[in-house]
């Protein structure tokens, strides 16, 4: 069972292997076979990587403000949620 702090804590490399793993996919062909909780769990993660990117720009060229920090934190604890939420699904069938 995926514990939801250490998806929060991981929340950038659980991300990274949520679109690598769509990107390997639909490079085989099989895009179009990902299952609905599949895409939501990859539009979350790329919400979320959107939101990070925003921040990391904004805070480079000083201009960071409140509702770019805010939309990042929320992007992620949504993402943390959905990952835990699949993986649980998955572990269980499995």
């Amino acid at each position: 069972m995926a514990i939801l702090e250490a998806c929060l804590e991981n929340a950038d490399e659980l991300a990274a292997r949520v679109v690598d793993g769509w990107a390997q996919s639909t490079v085989a062909g099989h895009g179009k076979d990902m299952t609905p909780a599949y895409r939501a769990l990859f539009e979350k993660a790329c919400s979320y990587r959107t939101a990070k990117g925003v921040v990391e720009n904004h805070r480079k060229s000083d201009c960071l403000g409140e509702e770019e920090v805010s939309e990042e934190t929320e992007t992620r604890q949504a993402f943390a949620q959905a990952y835990k939420a699949f993986a649980d699904e998955h572990e269980a069938a499995a």
